[in-house]
């Protein structure tokens, strides 16, 4: 009877430790789905966490730097599914075909069939402006110098219009404004410096 009693005891005692382990350990994120419209929720706004799925797990990158803003490299979003970027766009020799989430905490995973595209930023056609006729600009995806005449295929992206070379320039600007934006930008630096070199 002692024996029993011991042994209830050290049970009653055990019982609230093993309740506080997570169900399942280190593997407990497997137990939770996410749908499209739970994972779009953690987009690192408002306080809430980054996540982003990639190859149906959901993954939590709040503590990287890269993704402070909830946005990764003015292109990416959080609460999205990033498959086809990190394993076609994104530079091989960082992510390494995804392993440098490795170190990344795993938080659930993404449920069957659910997509998360990220929303792409609104651009939209700009009729040119008698005031804009003759303006010398430069194209943002090819760089090229365009004088503008009413021609000109035109978008206007947050607040500011861009001119380009050709329908093929608009369209890939289109499909990712913040890479050519970024390009643009480094493209005007390289060529102040020559200017400088050269005078």
């Amino acid at each position: 009877m002692k024996i029993l009693n011991i042994a209830l005891v050290v049970a009653a005692l055990a019982a609230p430790a093993a309740a506080q382990q997570p169900a399942g350990g280190t593997e407990a994120w497997k137990t939770r789905t996410f749908t499209a419209e739970e994972l779009k929720k953690y987009n690192g706004k408002d306080g809430m966490p980054v996540y982003a799925a990639v190859d149906g797990i959901v993954y939590d990158l709040t503590k990287s730097k890269y993704w402070k803003t909830g946005t990764h490299m003015k292109m990416h979003q959080a609460g999205t599914e990033l498959s086809e970027e990190l394993h076609k766009k994104a530079p091989q020799s960082i992510h390494r075909g995804g392993k440098i989430l490795e170190r990344m905490p795993k938080v659930g995973v993404l449920a069957a069939g659910a997509t998360v595209a990220a929303e792409k930023p609104a651009v939209a056609v700009h009729k040119v402006l008698e005031t804009e006729l003759g303006k010398e600009v430069s194209c943002p995806v090819t760089k090229a110098k365009v004088t503008v005449t009413e021609k000109t295929p035109a978008l206007d992206f947050k607040g500011k219009t861009y001119f380009f070379s050709g329908e093929a320039a608009i369209e890939k600007f289109k499909a990712s404004p913040g890479k050519y934006l970024g390009e643009l930008k480094d493209g005007k630096d390289k060529v102040k410096g020559l200017l400088k070199k050269k005078s």
